[in-house]
């Protein structure tokens, strides 16, 4: 193995560990604390990336498959085995990653049993893990030959036929299923991106794209690990066989190595790079008669993308396949494939995130966690195709395991040199290191409680007590310097003692007398939204002593409506559970909202001013309306620099 093909493996591994981790604080900490999802966007990279754009560029198992089973085209044989290991770990990826993306993942068998034959979601779900299943079968016989288990291989090898129509049946339904999923948001989409023909389109580049996968795999193989072969062996002649140890008592005979034939590599992506043309020629159409080119006209970030997508996905890779110079180089066809590829990702990105900012009003970013399971599952699948294409005849009849099958602890420790570089030479103690340092760095890194939002500190100040008793408060909220010297103990004592405590505070934490004002009311001049979701979650758990997996997911019927969607619109009030332990005197009217408290500037000015508006009248004294009142550091200058640095003019 080279040392460049080592160090990539190497960053496969740090890839993947550090996803393993990310994924593990996600099912335990759920959804709201480890993405950036929302109810305006609320599909997000693991679904649409992973999960929409994974299956897309794994299709090459039914394409190839069309090809070489149905159309009979048997120069496209040796792509067979890569397209099926492809497809296998694209679908299993995919899934794994939309595992992660569901909110109750306990609860993904449901749609086994609990069928719902209206949705598209449903067909999905069935045709993908169905494709799945067929993948594994077709890959299969690869491994029961390594097994010796030649009367399974057989019989598997006689349903090839079969399997591959099946998966290719499943694999076009799922996917043009896929677009028919986006034609319910038609006012929702953007229109560059929404159209009746977005099932042809997904199916169409899938194709392609899919094809374009399984080329780049080849090429990438052979520069990786063995020279490619411009014109392939001789025709009619067959390769030699070799004898391979492997350690049993009988050596094994297979086909040598015959090297990569560019012809069939440059056939399959020409095949590809037509499907990607004809892709581009719908792409025209839909703009012309769906009154799509205004908006590719207009300019807009949209527009870029939108372009962008398209000369990746087809324009640049037919391009490219046209002219003869690149045609006939394995680099040229090899970015030919790259370039399709991250097209049909950026398209599927577009019609499932990018295309819906505009009409949510908002920007979705993946959050660390996010970046870090949808990147590690992608990694972890490319770890087994190494391992699996390494040991089995998956891109070589000779795989390059076949060559040296030294054991694992093949060298002794002699000092501490020789430990070093066994370290750095052995794929079992390099993945050791790699972990012992990945693993807890990300879970540092990851691990939310770290993190803080911006909004989630406090920019008010608390009081502060002049005296040791604090009978005397010096209010000072957003250190500008206009204080109030607040006599808390004389104003509590002149309205009625400790029972007036509820005419300025009318709501405190639970169990809780002295809250102090800036607890709840935290910005200067916004509103605050106080209600700690992640805390009730547990309470409601301990308090119902609901039990099972992730109990918390149960206790979402204590607050809500059970069949209505889970949003403060449709909680309980407040009061229903605090009606006791909340309020040290009066009771505020059940229509206040409690999960919100006002500016501090606001629930301050409103607090102090209607009261003494109403002393003012009461006792003859018009001067207790006004801001120095309060505000002693006013009290120096005239009535509107008083009114000016007051920060706010009242109705006096």
């Amino acid at each position: 193995m080279s040392n460049r093909l080592r160090i990539f493996k190497d960053f496969l591994w740090i890839l993947a560990l550090a996803g393993l981790t990310a994924a593990l604080i996600r099912m335990f900490f759920g959804l709201g604390a480890t993405t950036n999802l929302s109810d305006a966007v609320p599909w997000g990279l693991w679904k649409v990336l992973n999960m929409v754009g994974g299956v897309a560029l794994s299709t090459s198992g039914f394409t190839v498959g069309f090809l070489v089973y149905v159309l009979r085209l048997k120069k496209f044989r040796p792509f067979m085995k890569p397209a099926i290991l492809i497809a296998f770990l694209g679908y299993g990826c995919s899934c794994a990653a939309l595992l992660f993306d569901i909110g109750l993942p306990h609860r993904f068998w449901h749609p086994i049993f609990m069928w719902n034959i209206n949705s598209f979601l449903f067909e999905v779900f069935w045709c993908v893990m169905l494709y799945f299943t067929v993948t594994a079968i077709e890959l299969a016989p690869v491994i029961f030959e390594r097994l010796r288990a030649e009367k399974i291989s057989r019989i598997l090898h006689r349903i090839a036929f079969a399997v591959v129509v099946i998966g290719i049946s499943l694999s076009s339904l799922h996917h043009s299923s896929l677009g028919s999923l986006f034609l319910v948001t038609p006012l929702r989409l953007h229109p560059l991106w929404y159209t009746p023909w977005l099932p042809l389109l997904f199916i169409v580049s899938a194709m392609g794209a899919g094809m374009m996968v399984a080329v780049l795999a080849k090429i990438l193989w052979g520069v990786g690990y063995e020279p490619l072969s411009v014109t392939g062996p001789a025709s009619g002649s067959p390769a030699p066989l070799i004898r391979i140890d492997n350690g049993s008592s009988k050596p094994v005979k297979v086909r040598g190595p015959e090297g990569y034939e560019m012809p069939s590599i440059r056939g399959l992506a020409t095949i590809a790079a037509g499907i990607l043309g004809f892709y581009l020629i719908l792409k025209i159409a839909d703009l012309s008669l769906n009154g799509g080119w205004p908006y590719l006209l207009a300019g807009t970030w949209e527009s870029w993308l939108f372009l962008a997508e398209v000369v990746l996905t087809a324009a640049l890779p037919v391009v490219l396949l046209a002219l003869p110079w690149t045609r006939r180089s394995p680099a040229g066809i090899g970015l030919a494939a790259a370039t399709a590829a991250a097209g049909l990702a950026l398209n599927r990105l577009n019609v499932g995130i990018f295309g819906y900012f505009r009409d949510a009003g908002t920007i979705y970013f993946p959050s660390l966690i996010e970046w870090a399971v949808g990147v590690g599952v992608v990694a972890a699948a490319g770890l087994v195709l190494f391992g699996v294409a390494e040991n089995l005849p998956i891109f070589s009849e000779l795989p390059p395991a076949a060559k040296s099958r030294a054991g694992l602890f093949r060298l002794s420790y002699g000092s501490l040199r020789q430990l070093w570089n066994t370290a750095l030479t052995d794929s079992l103690h390099r993945v050791s290191l790699i972990a012992i340092f990945i693993i807890p760095l990300a879970f540092v890194l990851m691990y939310p409680p770290f993190y803080e939002s911006p909004n989630s500190g406090f920019d008010v100040r608390p009081a502060i007590g002049v005296d040791a008793e604090r009978a005397v408060l010096k209010i000072d909220g957003d250190h500008g310097g206009v204080t109030t010297v607040f006599k808390h103990a004389d104003h509590q004592k002149r309205l009625g003692d400790s029972a007036s405590c509820g005419k300025c505070h009318h709501a405190s934490l639970p169990h809780d007398k002295s809250t102090p004002c800036s607890r709840c009311h935290r910005a200067m001049n916004d509103p605050t939204e106080i209600f700690n979701h992640d805390y009730h979650l547990a309470a409601v758990v301990e308090k119902n002593h609901i039990i099972g997996l992730n109990p918390e997911n149960y206790s979402c019927r204590e607050c809500h409506e059970e069949q209505a969607p889970k949003t403060a619109l449709n909680t309980k009030n407040c009061l229903e559970c605090h009606k006791e332990d909340m309020f040290p005197a009066e009771r505020p009217s059940p229509e206040v909202d409690l999960r919100l408290a006002g500016a501090f500037r606001e629930a301050m000015h409103g607090t102090c001013v209607e009261c003494h508006k109403i002393e003012a009248v009461k006792l003859s004294r018009p001067q207790l309306g006004d801001c120095r009142a309060c505000h002693e550091t006013l009290r120096s200058r005239t009535e509107p620099e008083a009114v000016v640095a007051g920060l706010s003019k009242l109705d006096l």
